[in-house]
């Protein structure tokens, strides 16, 4: 049987596997939802503020206002999760929003790995 672990690797490469399967992203490493999936991780378990991740992935521009920036950064979260369940992961809430802080969140068995 195989076990139904999410392992994460952040250094030396960045790569997610869950049940011994590749977790593989329809979109380059470097899109903004990956980047918010990694921020997520290194800030596990305490989490990021949601104005530090609008402010890196966003920047801080006069031309866009705090409301579009949240409601970019809300649709970012709702599809980072859609790509986590079509990349072979179990439909979850992965990210949980309280007080302004962003985390990662799940029930699997998580392990943080560097290589």
């Amino acid at each position: 049987m195989i076990e139904r672990e999410l392992r994460i690797q952040m250094f030396g490469g960045f790569s997610i596997r869950y049940g011994g399967q590749t977790v593989s992203f329809n979109k380059t490493e470097s899109s903004k939802s990956i980047r918010l999936l990694q921020m997520l991780l290194l800030s596990f378990p305490m989490g990021i503020s949601k104005s530090e991740i609008m402010d890196t992935l966003y920047g801080c521009s006069e031309k866009t206002d705090a409301v579009s920036r949240n409601r970019n950064l809300n649709n970012l979260i709702y599809r980072l999760k859609r790509q986590l369940a079509a990349g072979g992961l179990p439909m979850q809430n992965y990210v949980e929003i309280a007080g302004g802080i962003c985390r990662f969140k799940t029930d699997l068995p998580l392990r943080l790995g560097c290589s």
